[in-house]
């Protein structure tokens, strides 16, 4: 557990904010859950470990969670696909990131999933997880407050990203 996700009980977070559909009155967090990774093989059927799927959505819920992804939308073995902020489509290896992850007691993928909060207020992100763990550590993410410096280390990374892309 990072000191990021120490610092403050899960009872009091707000996970990045609140987003509330326009014309209705749908308010959900803005890091919710994405729970593709709980199907089995292909991330279609049964979970491999069917009491280790229920204790993620468990601890979603209780921890405030209320925006959901199963992917049931998309069709049977249609996903969405898995994208890595500040990196595409693979995980981002940077010591830029990894500086400021450090001077924030956070993890890289924390401050990526951070910065992406900060791109737009209409951003709702669903990072998935087969692991309580992990699901805690996304959900701190929305703890995180990237100073102007940090932001700006951050867009110089996804910038360069867009170049060589």
């Amino acid at each position: 557990m990072s000191a990021l996700e120490r610092s403050i009980p899960m009872s009091v977070v707000t996970f990045g904010g609140l987003f509330t559909f326009p014309g209705t009155s749908l308010t959900v967090q803005r890091i919710g859950y994405g729970a593709m990774q709980l199907a089995g093989p292909g991330v279609w059927g049964p979970p491999k470990d069917p009491d280790g799927a229920i204790a993620v959505l468990r601890e979603a819920v209780a921890a405030g969670v209320n925006h959901i992804d199963t992917s049931d939308f998309y069709g049977p073995h249609i996903t969405n696909v898995p994208f890595f902020p500040l990196g595409g489509f693979t995980p981002l290896q940077s010591s830029t990131l990894s500086d400021v992850a450090g001077r924030l007691g956070a993890t890289p993928m924390q401050v990526a999933l951070a910065w992406l909060l900060h791109r737009s207020p209409n951003i709702l992100l669903i990072p998935g997880t087969s692991s309580v763990a992990h699901l805690r550590e996304n959900l701190a993410a929305g703890r995180l407050t990237l100073s102007p410096q940090a932001l700006a280390e951050l867009d110089r990374i996804a910038a360069a990203a867009a170049v060589e892309n």
